[in-house]
């Protein structure tokens, strides 16, 4: 018996690989926005890995399993002044958009630190994106939130398309 649990131990490593509870691999995400800020990350993204549950300021998301990657942007919107609570959902947005890329090697954690210190995007903070860059965010990566949405870059505002017109 001693030979055949030794042996699930060994034959893995033998072939090069690791028992998979220490390959597993973790993105966390982190809301460094002040509590009572109200700027809520009402979803994110990241490499493979969206964040579809609302972490309030000062909080963090549960880790995420991904895999190993290089340096790759973070994608966030908030949804300022929204209470994650509540049976509404919100209206009102900000895109951001990661500084610079994040990664991990096997068996670890990354940590994305989400403030207006490492995502641009916030007009509040003085940081803009380009028009291209949220329409590249809002029409591909959040397209299901934007669906019936536009977002002006410009003034970090989200306007209903049926007030805006069809895109």
């Amino acid at each position: 018996m001693k030979i055949v649990a030794s042996l699930a131990l060994v034959v893995p490593m033998a072939l090069g690989c690791e028992p998979p509870s220490t390959t597993t691999t973790f993105v966390v995400l982190e809301n460094d926005y002040p509590a009572g800020s109200g700027l809520v990350i009402y979803q994110a993204f990241w490499q493979a890995v969206s964040f579809q549950t609302p972490i309030a300021p000062g909080s963090s998301s549960d880790p995420q399993n991904t895999v190993p990657a290089s340096a790759n942007t973070a994608y966030v919107v908030l949804a300022p002044g929204w209470d994650p609570s509540s049976n509404t959902t919100p209206t009102t947005f900000i895109v951001l958009q990661s500084r610079e890329g994040y990664g991990v090697h096997v068996s670890h954690t990354v940590d994305i630190p989400v403030s207006d210190a490492t995502f641009a995007g916030d007009c509040a903070a003085g940081s803009f994106l380009t028009q291209s860059q949220a329409d590249f965010v809002t029409e591909r990566v959040f397209s299901g939130i934007f669906d019936r949405f536009k977002y002006d870059a410009a003034t970090c505002t989200t306007t209903s398309i049926g007030e805006a017109g069809a895109r």
